[in-house]
């Protein structure tokens, strides 16, 4: 916890600290978060003595029990201490895509850095109405850093080859139907955040990162 803090402090940015003991941490964040009307939680992953399923255990259960509630989840599967230099998302009109698109944006504004939308359209290559609208809405807002593409292929190995940079936001449903290792992801310099957006829209910006 202290490292975070010094490292949240380096970074610029300020935040608050709470250790407490629980005998069910899920639902200890779900209920701090639902009082504390949060838009996100973002979980860092915990890697078992097994080395694997990194979204196992608390995680698994914070995904579970955030269904249908007014918050979004992420959770950091991999992370980098290299800098930022283009964020990539995986995007559809679904709300894991929603998620995915304002979060990637906002770290990207944060860092001052390009973002690059690889749009996950139903009827490819055909893309739809309303994923344009978000594209044209992020791109309305990001101005000349905000890119978008098409992914040509629907699979984790395109997904990583049309994505090269450090940070890749993808939603909680993709990385499954792609087959996305939780224990470790191709590229060993490659912070990956699995998204699993709300249903109802959360009315507060996702946090800066």
């Amino acid at each position: 916890m202290l490292a975070a803090i010094r490292y949240a402090h380096a970074k610029g940015v300020t935040i608050g600290a709470q250790v407490s003991w629980s005998d069910d941490p899920a639902l200890d964040i779900i209920t701090v978060a639902q009082e504390a009307g949060v838009a996100w939680i973002l979980l860092g992953y915990h890697r078992t003595a097994s080395g694997n399923d990194t979204t196992g255990g608390v995680v698994r259960e914070v995904f579970v029990n955030a269904k249908g509630l007014h918050f979004n989840v992420g959770v950091f599967i991999q992370g980098t201490e290299r800098p930022i230099d283009r964020v990539f998302a995986a995007i559809d009109s679904s709300p894991d895509g929603r998620a995915s698109l304002a979060l990637g944006v906002r770290i990207a504004q944060g860092n001052k850095c390009k973002f690059r939308a690889l749009l996950l359209a139903k009827r490819m290559p055909n893309v739809e109405d309303a994923l344009l609208d978000m594209v044209r809405d992020a791109r309305a807002d990001m101005g000349e850093g905000f890119h978008a593409d098409v992914l040509t292929e629907r699979s984790l190995r395109q997904l990583l080859n049309q994505a090269p940079g450090r940070l890749l936001i993808v939603g909680r449903k993709f990385a499954d139907e792609g087959g996305l290792s939780l224990d470790e992801v191709p590229g060993s310099h490659r912070c990956v955040i699995v998204v699993q957006g709300s249903d109802t829209h959360p009315s507060e910006p996702a946090p800066l990162g």
